[in-house]
């Protein structure tokens, strides 16, 4: 768990380090991913000619958006009965290589029975669409779903709509039921209504929360997330990313060098133009840094959210039962960590690093929003000691040899104690012979001040090894004074 944590924190360090560099970084890297794209096409690294036949271009709704050969979806059900097995769709590898996902387009009105195909063939239970049926007045995608007392009939596939019910303001759930020779399962769908073609979201946490409701309605059975929007590429592409590192976190299998860069990179190698533009490849960094940044919170008691807008915002029941956090940078690992759990520019920005204090635990939090930039206390400070311990190693007596030593009850303590000038009490400086006594130190004629140092060599030692010290009140940094030469 810790070094699972400690890669989440190096991840969003690293997002934090960019900066004002970050968009120009961002604008690097995706076009560094559209020149490789190009260059797989070209070199025939990623072929794409069973979706380019002639009886197969029909079916794709973009030319430019045609399966890779190597991993699209091959149909197999009903062509005994002359339908073809293509469909414009690819599958995904998932955390575990299996394949999790199906990115396909929005179906035609002459593909409807090729996309229930796949849904039945596949054992398909949740069915992600990130577009609307008309944007901007063009068809985006054909209704393959039912309505509320109007089931549809596709080929020999019967849909029925049994419930609708919102989300949220941006996701519909429909739960369809399909029937097909005499036998019936229940699907899914959850659409996001308000996700613009070639744009973002206004906010990640709808997309966190469709991926995170599509698992629990998937549960533990077989069968891969289909994912589509119209093209079945840049929002298709951006929801099975966030979703592949959202089960990089749950199964704590981060990699050492994680990248989105890479994840993008090997996505696009499985279906074209996956997260197609660059808008989108910045939200998808924003977005899971803001995952990231919420495993932190949910697996450490030392992590929160230190900016307003830096993350995301929390009600204020989260507010008063969320654990406090003090910095993405700090090096200790909670003990006995529970279980795992705007549009950014610069991303992590406002995650600023502060160093984790005992006291901050007794910081009041804000009724409501989101946690305010917060001045973390230090350590209370301890008053000076009274004494000073002080050592006096002395020397051997003279005619011994050097491996025997002959005690003597005269020996003085390794250790002593010596008080500030300032707490010891007055020294006669002769008794009555007019002799000094031993081990007075003599009175100083004119007592410094409160910031002079103090000799402390507590009596003369002639011939001895031993420190002979100065002493003064600390005063912060500072060079010793000229006179601090004798040792």
């Amino acid at each position: 768990m810790s070094r699972h944590l400690d890669l989440v924190r190096s991840f969003l360090e690293q997002l934090e380090a960019r900066d004002l560099r970050e968009e120009a970084i961002l604008a690097r890297e995706f076009s560094d991913i559209k020149a490789r794209s190009v260059a797989w096409k070209t070199g025939g690294v990623c072929s794409t000619k069973v979706g380019s036949r002639l009886g197969n271009t029909k079916k794709n709704r973009y030319k430019d958006i045609v399966p890779y050969d190597e991993t699209r979806v091959i149909l197999s059900l009903l062509q005994e009965e002359g339908h073809g097995d293509y469909i414009n769709a690819n599958f995904i590898r998932g955390t575990d290589g299996s394949q999790a996902y199906i990115a396909t387009q929005g179906p035609l009105p002459h593909t409807l029975l090729d996309f229930w195909r796949l849904v039945w063939e596949f054992r398909v239970k949740v069915i992600l669409m990130a577009c609307q049926e008309t944007e901007n007045g063009r068809k985006k995608c054909e209704r393959y779903w039912a309505q509320k007392q109007e089931p549809l009939q596709i080929g020999p596939f019967c849909i029925t709509l049994t419930k609708e019910t919102p989300v949220n303001a941006d996701i519909i759930l429909r739960t369809l039921q399909v029937t097909f020779q005499k036998e019936s399962r229940c699907v899914r769908q959850l659409q996001y209504m308000s996700w613009p073609d070639h744009g973002v979201p206004s906010s990640p946490d709808h997309i966190l929360t469709m991926v995170e409701e599509a698992h629990r309605l998937q549960g533990a059975g077989p069968g891969p997330l289909c994912v589509h929007c119209s093209a079945g590429c840049g929002r298709t592409g951006v929801l099975c990313a966030v979703d592949y590192v959202r089960q990089l976190l749950l199964t704590q299998t981060i990699p050492p060098n994680f990248s989105l860069f890479d994840v993008v990179l090997e996505m696009r190698k499985q279906r074209p133009a996956a997260v197609q533009t660059e808008e989108q490849y910045r939200f998808l960094y924003h977005t899971v840094a803001q995952l990231f940044s919420r495993t932190l919170q949910k697996a450490s008691p030392h992590y929160q959210n230190l900016k307003e807008g830096s993350f995301p915002r929390l009600s204020p029941h989260e507010l008063t039962s969320a654990p406090t956090v003090t910095s993405i940078r700090s090096v200790a690992s909670p003990p006995s960590p529970p279980d795992f759990l705007q549009n950014c520019a610069p991303i992590c920005k406002d995650a600023s690093s502060l160093r984790t204090s005992p006291a901050l635990s007794a910081t009041s939090r804000p009724p409501g929003g989101v946690l305010r930039s917060i001045s973390v206390p230090g350590p209370p400070t301890l008053p000076m000691a009274d004494t000073y311990a002080v050592v006096q190693k002395r020397g051997a007596p003279a005619g011994t040899g050097p491996g025997t030593r002959v005690p003597s009850s005269a020996d003085a303590p390794i250790y002593s104690q010596v008080a500030p000038r300032s707490q010891r009490p007055v020294a006669h400086t002769e008794d009555a012979r007019g002799t000094t006594p031993p081990g007075h130190v003599p009175a100083d004629q004119n007592p410094p001040g409160p910031d002079a140092y103090e000799e402390v060599t507590n009596g003369a030692q002639t011939g001895a090894l031993g420190f002979n010290l100065r002493i003064g009140r600390p005063k912060g940094p500072r060079d010793p004074p000229a006179e601090w030469t004798r040792v």
